[in-house]
């Protein structure tokens, strides 16, 4: 926002009339501007010293146990008084006793048997007292030497001699459980190839080229392209989809040592639990389409532009994200705290409803009729509330974009209520990327247009493999061992959501 230097010079030139109209006109300009800077100054120091979290705790009292509350809006009535109780009934929480957890019994026991000091054969053993502790044996790293006899018909003289079995990377000397650990490192547990290769070097004396092993793991994740085809064709197949996208340098193939901002674009249906990232070279309609082709159904997105020009799209129905539009209210306390605080009240009403009906386990027909019983009338108070409020509050300041935003979207915001499948917000699939923005704190860019698409690749299928609660080691040690010769027409059968770990060991030990 400009400073109006008007008034300065109208008193610096004493040849004009300074009158009372103007001097309240730049005073509100004033007013206005320094209201929007205060606010800039308070989103600032939160950023650099508050805390990160957008939970709000209001001032008001705490709710009377197994209760929801709604509130009801009189335009003649304080704000802080508005309450109306609604019960419902629940199971009665089980709380666990705080203690020790005991260790996992899978894990291998060394035992160790410590006898007092002195004679005791002639004592009678009465029990014992256990204790365990945790212990490490750093990583094993070791050779698969292969050693093929070679026999010669006295006859023929045909030489015979057994095949090596089918390997992901021919004449490649990294195993595939080697590389698997190593992928998971870099994709799971955000340590870069680079780091993997000095503690392989520091703590086992192998020493390996950077570049020799990129080239390995590029070659190995390439080899999960038909799964992942396949996956991508079943996620585009969802009825529902909820989408993002997000940021990530990539290194540019024209200029050494610059790079240029990619994206990858992220879907997941949550109603079976799949994930999909793809990347893509930028962020305009033509890479969101790139994406989202072939897809046609419930789509729920944040209130970027390109998601908005969807709304005239046939092929999809449009859900908003109320966790974006709390956002915005959330980042207006410090502009107007009443208004604020009211609508963000009311909208932690809307997650106490829907946790209840996570609670009792609803199916969609009835989440549908319990929202529509429940949080159609907090939906109407909120919007009877932003009408009235609307025309009195600067369309620019922090409260009047967050009126803006939330009634521009009104009808999308509505639309969850019914549709007992869809969300009440994106939060599923933010929660989806977040292993990438740990990532890219630590590989800092993706080397090129390619790697960062082998990228998406393992992101799909790792995080598909956290949702349906698979190791992904285990999932990605046995894909590797069975992709080379597991028949095409069969290769859902390798999808993470189809994947059995039962079948994937005997697979393992015929190998073996």
């Amino acid at each position: 926002m400009k400073i109006n230097y008007d008034l300065v010079v109208v008193i610096q030139d004493s040849n004009k009339e300074i009158t009372n109209e103007f001097l309240l006109t730049q005073i509100a300009e004033y007013k206005k501007e320094n209201e929007y800077l205060r606010h800039e100054l308070a989103q600032l120091k939160r950023l650099i010293f508050g805390a990160k979290s957008e939970r709000f705790i209001s001032n008001e009292p705490p709710l009377p146990p197994n209760t929801l509350f709604t509130q009801t809006y009189d335009d003649n009535q304080p704000l802080e008084n508005l309450t109306e109780e609604i019960t419902y009934t629940r199971d009665k929480p089980i709380h666990k006793r705080g203690g020790r957890k005991e260790l996992p019994a899978h894990l291998k026991r060394e035992i160790i048997v410590l006898e007092p000091e002195g004679k005791t054969d002639d004592m009678k053993c009465i029990g014992k007292k256990v204790t365990e502790e945790l212990q490490y044996i750093p990583g094993v790293v070791y050779v698969n030497r292969y050693e093929r006899p070679k026999y010669k018909d006295p006859k023929s003289e045909k030489i015979i001699i057994a095949p090596m079995p089918s390997r992901v990377v021919d004449k490649c000397i990294a195993g595939p459980d080697f590389m698997a650990y190593a992928i998971i490192g870099k994709y799971m547990d955000h340590n870069p190839y680079y780091r993997f290769l000095q503690q392989l070097k520091r703590m086992h004396q192998v020493d390996i080229s950077r570049s020799t092993f990129g080239g390995w793991g590029s070659q190995y994740v390439n080899a999960l392209e038909p799964i992942f085809s396949a996956h991508q064709k079943e996620v585009l197949s969802a009825n529902y989809l909820q989408t993002d996208e997000s940021p990530i340098k990539v290194q540019s193939d024209e200029v050494k040592g610059k790079c240029h901002l990619g994206y990858m674009w992220v879907s997941r249906d949550p109603q079976k639990n799949l994930v999909l990232f793809t990347y893509q070279k930028g962020r305009s309609a033509e890479y969101f389409n790139n994406h989202i082709q072939g897809f046609r159904g419930k789509l729920q997105t944040d209130g970027y532009s390109v998601y908005e020009s969807c709304d005239k799209n046939p092929d999809f129905i449009m859900f908003s994200c109320w966790a974006h539009a709390r956002r915005y209210f959330e980042q207006a306390l410090d502009n107007d705290k009443q208004r604020a605080d009211y609508v963000l009240r009311q909208i932690q009403i809307l997650y106490k409803i829907e946790e209840s009906a996570k609670e009792q386990k609803l199916s969609k027909e009835e989440r549908q009729k319990w929202r529509q019983e429940n949080a159609t009338p907090v939906l109407n108070n909120i919007k009877e509330f932003l009408d009235k409020n609307v025309e009195s509050i600067l369309p620019a300041s922090a409260i009047g974009k967050a009126f803006g935003y939330a009634i521009k979207r009104w009808d999308k915001l509505l639309a969850y209520t019914v549709h007992g499948e869809v969300e009440i917000d994106n939060n599923l699939i933010e929660n989806s990327i977040r292993p990438l923005a740990l990532g890219r704190k630590n590989y800092l860019f993706a080397g090129s247009d390619d790697s960062a698409q082998r990228s998406a690749m393992v992101y799909s299928l790792f995080a598909t493999c956290k949702l349906h609660d698979i190791n992904p080691y285990d999932w990605l040690t046995d894909v590797f061992h069975r992709i080379k010769d597991h028949p095409i027409n069969r290769i859902s059968e390798l999808l993470p959501q189809n994947w059995c770990w039962s079948t994937a060991k005997k697979n393992i030990d015929i190998v073996a």
